[in-house]
């Protein structure tokens, strides 16, 4: 008879997987993103080549190869070791690799030992008990199997954000690294302003007493170099800040006392015109929120499945011993049960009907999500892509600016050799020239930090992690 039962059990849990469970094919979750009225509303630019099979490996990173050096790469992965956040999301990680292992534990039969004695203290009868008990819930409609796969659908997101994650703290690294080369080079401009502004202070003085400056010019003079002293020590302290932040994404104590020991050089590959739709799609954070809508699959068909009866099969196998009758042996009385129960939802208030409602509910949302990450990866890339244009441009007018100024200043320079000039003039105009370099400083700042935006927004997949 238990063969029986055993053999049925066998070939009825054979047949749960065609009953009620269905896989989340790419087809089906295709299916879905279909459905967002984000997208709906989104006509992608004619320069994203829309052709699946031009993908991203033929595309070229080389305009990115340039910001790396090998000072960075260090620093990079040390980040990638040592960085707090990482660390944590290691953790969680971790946590969400164990539920998804106890997820899938439902699919099997539970086991439990169960021991008890009891004692009639006015007969004097002793009776125990001893017994193995399995229970196992046949997954008809693919309830808990859906349960698993939803589980294992959260895992992969979060792998994905983890990987978001390392990329977003090397771009952070690599935006820290670069800050601090533009703030020495700013604190360095700004000292020789500042030493070009006391020899104007100078030559006040000399022409004060041959009076041809006055008292206020002297004024005018003295306030100007003590406003110059202020913004140096407030630079001097964004730069020791920035230090500071990078001591902290490599996991460092903030000291401030990091130095970084390489400088700008020229930019000379140019990005490509045109992107493979492919790279946004490969986003960490659109894979991400692919899984997700493939887990909110899985929870509403596990909502549906709640709905309907459950059938559990049960085991037991034991003995008991006992003083009366003179059975005195524990196996001299064995027990085994074999049995099966059915349950099924009659009225709970609308409480299952509800949660496949709300589980639909979640899964659009996992749907406009999706959509809003493809719609904000598009939106990084126009805008790193416009902001890089725009900086290419004022490069330009700056660098013509800087040109023209450097050949007034030998213009000068030779005037005052023939004496039609005076280094009063000469200081102003050198001056003028320290302000344009300070400008494009900020200008190569912008320009790397926006071709690390500009990478970020590609999905940050042609190098691993710089």
């Amino acid at each position: 008879m238990v063969k029986k039962i055993s053999i049925a059990s066998v070939l009825l849990l054979s047949l749960t997987s065609c009953i009620g469970y269905k896989n989340a094919t790419p087809e089906k979750i295709e299916a879905l993103k279909n459905t967002s009225e984000i997208k709906a509303n989104i006509e992608i630019s004619d320069k994203w080549i829309q052709d699946k099979e031009a993908d991203s490996p033929d595309f070229s990173y080389q305009w990115m190869n340039e910001l790396i050096t090998t000072e960075l790469e260090v620093l990079v992965k040390e980040g990638l070791a040592h960085n707090a956040d990482i660390i944590i999301s290691k953790e969680k990680l971790n946590q969400i690799e164990l539920s998804m292992d106890i997820a899938g534990s439902n699919l099997y039969p539970s086991v439990n030992a169960l021991a008890n004695t009891s004692n009639n203290l006015v007969s004097g009868s002793h009776i125990g008990n001893l017994q193995l008990k399995a229970n196992w819930e046949l997954d008809l409609w693919g309830k808990n199997k859906s349960a698993q796969m939803a589980s294992v659908s959260q895992y992969y997101s979060a792998i994905f954000q983890q990987k978001m994650l390392k990329q977003s703290v090397a771009a952070m690294i690599a935006k820290a690294y670069y800050l601090n080369i533009a703030g020495q080079y700013q604190e360095q401009k700004i000292s020789q302003y500042i030493g070009m502004t006391k020899d104007l202070e100078k030559i006040y003085l000399i022409q004060n007493k041959v009076g041809t400056a006055n008292a206020l010019d002297l004024s005018n003079i003295e306030s100007e170099i003590i406003l110059l002293n202020s913004y140096l020590e407030k630079v001097k302290n964004a730069n020791s800040q920035s230090r500071r932040s990078l001591e902290m994404l490599c996991g460092k104590y903030p000291e401030g006392l990091m130095k970084v020991n390489a400088e700008f050089s020229a930019l000379k590959q140019e990005i490509p015109p045109n992107f493979p739709l492919s790279l946004l799609e490969k986003r960490s954070d659109i894979m991400a929120q692919q899984f997700q809508i493939e887990s909110s699959f899985y929870e509403v068909q596990e909502a549906r499945a709640a709905r309907l009866p459950s059938l559990n099969i049960s085991a037991a196998f034991g003995a008991a011993e006992t003083n009366v009758g003179a059975i005195s042996n524990l196996f001299s009385n064995p027990l085994i049960k074999v049995g099966g129960g059915l349950t099924t939802p009659i009225f709970n208030g609308g409480k299952l009907k509800k949660n496949v409602e709300v589980k639909t509910s979640e899964q659009r949302q996992a749907v406009e999500e999706y959509a809003k990450s493809v719609l904000v990866a598009f939106n990084e890339v126009e805008a790193a892509l416009a902001n890089l244009s725009s900086i290419e441009r004022q490069n330009v007018f700056q660098k013509q600016a800087i040109s023209s100024l450097e050949r007034n200043v030998d213009l000068t320079k030779r005037q005052i050799k023939v004496g039609s000039n005076n280094s009063f003039v000469l200081l102003q105009k050198q001056r003028d020239l320290i302000k344009k370099e300070m400008n494009i400083i900020d200008l190569d700042l912008q320009q790397r930090i926006e071709r690390i935006n500009l990478y970020m927004a590609l999905g940050a997949n042609g190098l691993e992690y710089f």
